[in-house]
């Protein structure tokens, strides 16, 4: 979830608290020029240690992007001096408010260390994020969604949506089960992202780290219940992470018929699908977690990104992908439309 998502509702939360009786035209008012100008309704440290961050994670990802195109040398010199000079910000500002936990989190996953050593930081993070969460009141780990409904009505989605340290905490979960996935531990990692996927207000695909992990302990049962306990609105029988883990789960299951019929229809609904499996692409890791995606392919981009360890872990799969008529032709039509 993008700091341009929860920043704005936390700004305006904070301002009605203090600014009772406004008119809903004034509220209107309010809630347009938060919009506008995050920056100066950040009224206590806490809001402008978020800003900070905001404005800091805004400039990492930015210059990430303008340097896509450059040769491999040039672009490996120029993302280790972004990262320097990223984390010496964030440290500062998580040193100054340990609540900005966003900071933290991807001060900690800029870090060049291997991945044991950031998945112990993030596990150190996440435990003490949540024992502050244990001491809000309305906050409560039995709660389907977290929160147990306030005396002013507020949901669960409203809570979370707009507190920022309930969605750093969610972000940190997430980053740990993607990073245990990663790393192939893949109970794990289902287990972290199904925590994550009981949150509401709070915009994720962590049912796809779910399915990838199943898939991958060829859990048929636990994967098609998965699938249809998942929220509607994921709509997660149509997603590439459902349609790449239920090809790879009937591979290893031995059944090549209807892991073939699944393939297929894996490279015709998602777009991308078949180069990506034939062609693994660099994709700017996850800062803090999935970025959102403008072109449809860019989903199917991630979903491959995130499965490339149980990929190539799984005997021959690639050079079967392959060898199923039709495949490399999408693959081929697929580079010559986006110039890949």
């Amino acid at each position: 979830m993008e700091p341009r998502e929860y920043l704005p509702a936390y700004l305006e939360r904070e301002y009605l608290a203090s600014h009772e009786g406004l008119t809903p035209a004034a509220r209107e008012l309010v809630h347009e020029e938060i919009l506008r100008s995050p920056a100066k309704y950040a009224a206590t440290e806490h809001a402008q240690a978020l800003v900070a961050y905001a404005q800091a994670h805004e400039n990492l990802m930015r210059e990430l992007e303008r340097m896509e195109d450059l040769p491999d040398e040039e672009f490996e010199r120029r993302r280790e001096q972004l990262f320097n000079r990223t984390r010496e910000t964030l440290h500062s500002i998580g040193r100054e408010d340990r609540l900005c936990v966003d900071a933290r989190l991807v001060d900690i996953m800029l870090a060049d260390v291997p991945i044991d050593a950031c998945l112990n930081d993030l596990m150190h993070l996440e435990s003490e994020v949540h024992d502050y969460l244990r001491a809000v009141p309305g906050f409560d780990e039995e709660a389907p969604h977290f929160w147990r409904e306030d005396a002013q009505g507020a949901d669960a989605a409203e809570r979370t949506g707009s507190d920022p340290i309930m969605i750093g905490w969610l972000h940190t979960l997430e980053a740990i089960s993607q990073l245990s996935l990663a790393s192939a531990r893949y109970r794990a990692a289902a287990e972290y992202a199904r925590r994550v996927m009981r949150a509401r207000g709070y915009t994720n695909r962590a049912v796809g780290t779910v399915l990838l992990a199943l898939a991958r302990l060829e859990d048929e049962d636990g994967f098609f219940a998965c699938a249809r306990d998942a929220r509607p609105e994921d709509a997660v029988e149509d997603s590439p992470w459902f349609l790449l883990g239920r090809t790879l789960l009937l591979y290893k299951l031995g059944r090549r018929r209807n892991a073939r019929r699944a393939l297929r229809d894996f490279a015709a609904r998602c777009e991308g699908g078949a180069f990506f499996l034939l062609n693994p692409t660099y994709l700017t890791p996850y800062l803090p977690v999935r970025p959102p995606v403008r072109e449809a392919w860019e989903l199917t981009h991630q979903a491959v990104w995130e499965a490339d360890g149980i990929i190539v872990d799984t005997p021959d799969f690639v050079s079967w992908v392959s060898s199923i008529e039709g495949i490399e032709d999408e693959s081929e039509r697929f580079a010559q439309r986006y110039g890949f």
